[in-house]
Parts: C-alpha cells; sequence; structure tokens
C-alpha cells in the first residue's frame, strides 16, 4: 500500500472478545515479548485475560489495557512485516491510548502505565458515581442535545455518526432522555451493557487525578499527526496533558474526527486496527465512498500487500 495515502484507526472498549490476537500471539515471537512486558508492567498475566475463558475481560480494569495491548500488537505486526506508514492516526477513546503510541509520543512501556491507570480510576468513579450509557439512532445531535440540557443530568458522549449518538450520565436521566427522544423521532434508544457513565461529567475526578499520573510520564514529539477525540484536529503537543485529561469527561467526537480528516488530508483509504469491527461500520456510515478495512485476525494482513 506504498502509493496510497491511508488513516490508521484504533479500536476502543466494546470491542473485546476471548482469544482476540491469539492468532498474532502464535505466529510472532515479539508480539510474545509485547504481553511478557505488559503482564510485568500490569502485575498481571494479560495473555490469560485475553484468550482464556473468564469473567474478567469484561471488567473496565481489564478490558481497557487488553484491547490496546490487542491493537498495539496487531499494529506493530502490519508495521514490522509491512512497513505500513500512515499518513495521520485516530483512536476511539481508549484507541486514542494505541494511536498515541503508533505516533511515537509515548513509550510501549508508558502506554502501558497510562492505560492501567486510566482504566482503574474510571473503574473507580463508576463505583462512586454510578451511572449509564444508551445509544440513540436516527436522531439529529442538536435536537438530542436540547433534550439532555431538558433533563438534566445526561450529556452526549460519544458523536460516532450522523446516525448514532450515545448519552451518559445518571441513570434515570439517561432513561428519562431516551424516552423523550424516542417521542421526538430517535428511532431507537438502546442501554449499554458498560459499568460506568463514561465520557461525562460523572469521569471528573478520574479526569483530574489521571491529568496528575500524565505529568509524571516523559512524551516524544509525534512522528506522525494525530486527530484526538475531544478537540477532532490535530494534535498540538503543548496540549497534550490538557486534552488526554479532558477526553475522560468529554465527548468522543469521532464523526467530526473523520470528517476533518477527509476534508484536510488526502486519503485513499481507512485501515481499522484492533478488535473487532465497530470503526469500519461508522466509517462506511460517515463516507461509504472511501476504501475501508479492518485488521483483527492474521489473514487481513492481506490487504496491506
Amino acid at each position: 500500500m506504498e502509493h496510497k495515502k491511508f488513516v490508521c484507526l484504533f479500536a476502543g472498549q466494546g470491542s473485546q472478545y476471548i482469544g482476540m490476537g491469539k492468532d498474532f500471539y502464535d505466529n510472532y515471537d515479539y508480539v510474545r515479548t509485547l504481553y511478557d512486558e505488559a503482564s510485568s508492567i500490569l502485575g498481571y498475566d494479560i495473555a490469560k485475560i485475553c484468550f482464556e475463558e473468564n469473567e474478567n475481560l469484561n471488567q473496565t480494569i481489564y478490558t481497557q489495557p487488553a484491547v490496546v495491548l490487542t491493537t498495539i500488537a496487531i499494529y506493530e505486526v502490519a508495521r514490522r512485516e509491512y512497513g505500513i506508514n500512515p499518513t495521520v492516526v485516530a483512536g476511539f477513546s481508549l484507541g486514542e491510548y494505541a494511536a498515541l503510541y503508533a505516533a511515537g509520543i509515548f513509550s510501549f512501556k508508558d502506554i502501558l502505565y497510562l492505560i492501567n491507570n486510566r482504566a482503574h480510576l474510571m473503574d473507580r468513579e463508576a463505583i462512586e458515581n454510578p451511572g449509564s450509557m444508551a445509544a440513540i439512532i436516527g436522531m439529529d445531535r442538536d435536537v438530542l442535545n436540547d433534550i439532555c440540557n431538558e433533563v438534566g443530568n445526561v450529556v452526549i458522549a460519544n458523536y460516532n455518526s450522523s446516525n448514532q449518538l450515545v448519552i451518559s450520565g445518571l441513570k434515570e436521566a439517561v432513561n428519562n432522555a431516551c424516552e423523550i427522544a424516542k417521542t421526538k423521532g430517535a428511532k431507537r434508544a438502546i442501554p449499554l451493557n458498560v459499568s460506568g457513565a463514561f465520557h461525562s461529567f460523572l469521569m471528573h475526578n478520574a479526569a483530574i487525578e489521571m491529568g496528575m499520573v500524565i505529568n509524571k510520564v516523559s512524551h516524544n514529539q509525534p512522528n506522525v499527526d494525530i486527530v484526538m477525540n475531544v478537540t477532532a484536529r490535530p494534535l498540538i503537543i503543548d496540549n497534550l496533558f490538557e486534552l488526554m485529561m479532558k477526553q475522560i469527561e468529554s465527548p468522543v467526537y469521532w464523526e467530526d474526527s473523520i470528517k476533518y480528516i477527509i476534508e484536510n488530508y488526502d486519503i485513499d483509504t481507512f485501515i481499522e486496527f484492533g478488535p473487532g469491527n465497530v470503526l469500519s461500520g461508522l466509517m462506511r456510515k460517515i463516507d461509504s465512498s472511501k476504501q475501508t478495512y479492518n485488521i483483527s485476525k492474521i489473514e487481513e494482513l492481506n490487504i496491506l500487500k
């Protein structure tokens, strides 16, 4: 794909499943080394969490490191075996941490340290400040934002596509917003199976503490543009810590990010790295004219030839 300009997209939470990344682990020594290093950093056997039947993978303290590690492992195989050189990168929610690694901003060790802290802080807030999330299908963002403001204690957390938005907040407020949305034209309102009200005001304390963690870690200048969740614009490195802190309690402007990339980069192809194909599906909703692929299994690397 050397002649093409392409975007690397990195998967986020909601993509996890038992066995994800195992074919890469089984076939590449350096991938096994990554898992060993990650286990040392995290303090538990991450390969067992990813590959063996267990209940832990659905807990955010394990899900976040597991998805980021899997995504980085797949990306590393693509980079080392096929020499991929993206024009720009972006990651959805926790996938932004894999994007920060791919952009050369943080080392592997530091990105695992950061995502482990993020996971524990968000899990703590989910327990101390319980909330919920719901997907709203087929509603204009401005109309839904008005509903959230009317109800209170609920916000739009994810701007996934023009047809799919996610709200987050106190459970009763989320339920009320869902009911009002359905009366005002939403096609569906689907409660999400998540442990907390992520990307909302209920994560504020986690965001503040994460800022303290981030400030202890050194970073590098990016070697490729990275479009950030909070701004839907390329990272200005001086704003890195602030944006990473805000990301935990602010909306993920995914549709806006993809549209910015399309409008400002001469891009042929979008490639999703990581478990599942959620971002590829969203990409087709945002702009079906672009070539879109996802690489979550070893045989899917063939598209890079």
